[in-house]
């Protein structure tokens, strides 16, 4: 079976039967394959992360390291206190360029930037937010630079 046909079966599985899901994933991951094992790996992570395994989502969000990736690791380390962290985390989904994670990263982290007493820097990512042209996060950021 292909590295694809694996990470296939298990999107089969993901949702209803999230062991089994789990399982097909492993074995993606295991080819090596570049796209195949790093989606797998980013499916995994989502798994771990719902199911509360939070030490087992960071590792495969960390494996699959895509934008995507380091938005959600991202949030759960905010989530979990570790404001360092997160900003990593945001920070590299920024500077990737990507399209989605990237305006929602420079949202986040301005949240964080507020949270922590740093009005000016959060200003500065939510202005960087709203000027991505990002839908979602650039309301977003209007709503809290208002």
């Amino acid at each position: 079976m292909s590295p694809q046909d694996l990470f296939n079966r298990g999107l089969r599985e993901d949702g209803h039967r999230p062991d089994e899901a789990r399982r097909w994933y492993l074995l993606a991951i295991e080819t090596g394959h570049p796209v195949a094992a790093q989606r797998a790996a980013f499916n995994l992570a989502l798994i771990e992360d719902e199911r509360g395994r939070l030490d087992e989502a960071r590792h495969w969000y960390g494996r699959a390291a895509t934008p995507r990736a380091m938005f959600n690791l991202g949030v759960l380390e905010d989530c979990c206190g570790d404001t360092q962290a997160a900003r990593r985390c945001y920070t590299l989904a920024i500077e990737s360029g990507h399209t989605e994670a990237g305006p929602r990263a420079m949202f986040n982290l301005g949240l964080l930037e507020d949270r922590e007493g740093r009005p000016e820097q959060a200003r500065a990512h939510f202005l960087q937010a709203v000027r991505s042209g990002h839908e979602e996060a650039s309301a977003r950021a209007i709503s809290r630079l208002a």
